[in-house]
């Protein structure tokens, strides 16, 4: 008796050229949704501007700069599209296929709810048919541009966390004597060690 086991579609092995910069990836998917579930997805995405709950799954990610959902059934130069399709852009530390694992095995129902009623899409997890499914639906950002390319959006973070004390602790040494100083930054490094 023999058995086999199914196939699962391998993920391509690198990212396209031109969706990165510094640490940054970008991700653009262009697909098509299904008719019937146009309503639902349209009413939810705009419900879930003002439902902070809807919100916290995407934000519980860290590495995320940039996120956004589009519906689109006309394109620019005035072609309408014979079904609408949902657009998505986002920019993120490190390679998309570990950004795609995180969202297959973190926030699977999201994922199936704003993908899974399009067309020839694999309902995760695992991660690798949709790993699939998105590099046969990527394409190339047209433009992309990131401020800090070097820096993760743990580090921008850190970053802002530190300017304002570190504004407070400039401002008050200038009155300060040479060992007043040493002893307000050795303070300001322990508080702040988290950030730097």
């Amino acid at each position: 008796m023999s058995t086999t086991t199914p196939t699962v579609p391998a993920a391509p092995p690198a990212d396209k050229p031109g969706n990165t910069i510094g640490r940054l990836t970008g991700l653009t998917l262009f697909t098509p949704v299904r008719p019937q579930w146009l309503p639902i997805a349209k009413a939810a995405f705009f419900l879930g501007k003002f439902v902070p709950t809807a919100q916290k799954h995407i934000l519980q990610f860290d590495f995320i700069h940039y996120v956004r959902w589009v519906h689109v059934r006309k394109l620019p130069d005035g072609q309408t599209l014979k079904h609408a399709h949902l657009f998505f852009e986002s920019n993120f530390d490190g390679p998309w296929q570990d950004y795609i694992d995180a969202f297959a095995y973190v926030i699977p129902r999201d994922i199936r709810f704003v993908w899974g009623r399009g067309f020839n899409f694999p309902a995760p997890p695992p991660a690798e048919p949709l790993k699939a499914w998105i590099a046969e639906n990527s394409m190339e950002g047209g433009t992309y541009y990131s401020a800090y390319p070097d820096a993760s959006t743990r580090m921008c973070k850190q970053a802002l966390a530190i300017e304002q004390p570190l504004a407070d602790l400039v401002a008050r040494s200038k009155s300060m004597s040479p060992e007043q100083f040493k002893a307000a930054w050795e303070q300001f490094l322990t508080e702040q060690q988290g950030n730097l």
